[in-house]
């Protein structure tokens, strides 16, 4: 009998042992499962925190490309601009010179007026061109339309005096024969005939062969 209780106690000490071992092992299964489970959630937040870098890493990519986009066209813009703002080494019609593209663009308005028969407006626009590009390779040529102005408008004494001005600074000027014929078709009309008749004369003898000396020809018949 005692044998036996003995043995009892043996196994209610082993089972109650044993129970305690198996309440340790589900205590450290569940730290392990809720460590498990921490790490998981931690995970997933990882997860969507390198998404959304991602994302931001991919709009900042993005940025930075339309911020360069924007930075070469601001450039090319600039260069462009400044470009206006050079001097340009040009030959027009024989006369070499440094010429700013705003004044090309000036001449190119002057004469636009002209040619629309606007000739208050290419008066005053060819003026201020001769008086602001005093050097400009074009000046010849905007006293050439402003003494034809100033003869369209019958203002013939400026039109004499632009014509010689252009002679005198420009003598070898391909312009030349032809502002003759300026000068002399303002003779003519404000009654110097004797005078158109020695302009026109010097045409044809110093010019022969050209357009210019046939219609000095022309002209000298006609006069009187």
């Amino acid at each position: 009998m005692g044998s036996f209780i003995g043995a009892s106690h043996a196994a209610l000490f082993e089972d109650g042992d044993a129970r305690k071992q198996i309440n340790v092992l589900t205590e450290s299964l569940k730290t392990n499962q809720k460590a498990v489970l921490e790490l998981s959630i931690s995970n997933d937040k990882l997860n969507r925190e390198s998404q959304e870098l991602r994302g931001q890493i991919e709009e900042l990519r993005k940025s930075n490309e339309e911020l360069n986009e924007s930075l070469k066209s601001y450039y090319t813009e600039l260069d462009l601009r400044l470009q206006k703002l050079e001097p340009q080494d040009v030959e027009i019609e024989g006369v070499k010179g440094s010429s700013l593209p705003s004044e090309k663009d000036a001449y190119d308005l002057a004469l636009i007026d002209f040619q629309n028969g606007d000739l208050s407006k290419a008066n005053k626009s060819l003026s201020e061109f001769i008086n602001r590009y005093p050097s400009s390779p074009y000046l010849p040529l905007a006293k050439y339309w402003l003494a034809n102005t100033q003869y369209a408008q019958k203002d013939y004494k400026a039109g004499i005096l632009t014509a010689q001005s252009l002679i005198k600074q420009y003598p070898e000027h391909k312009r030349v024969p032809e502002t003759l014929n300026t000068i002399a078709n303002c003779q003519i009309e404000s009654g110097q005939k004797s005078e158109a008749r020695k302009t026109l004369e010097s045409i044809t003898k110093n010019y022969p062969n050209t357009k210019a000396a046939e219609i000095a020809t022309s002209a000298l018949a006609k006069l009187k």
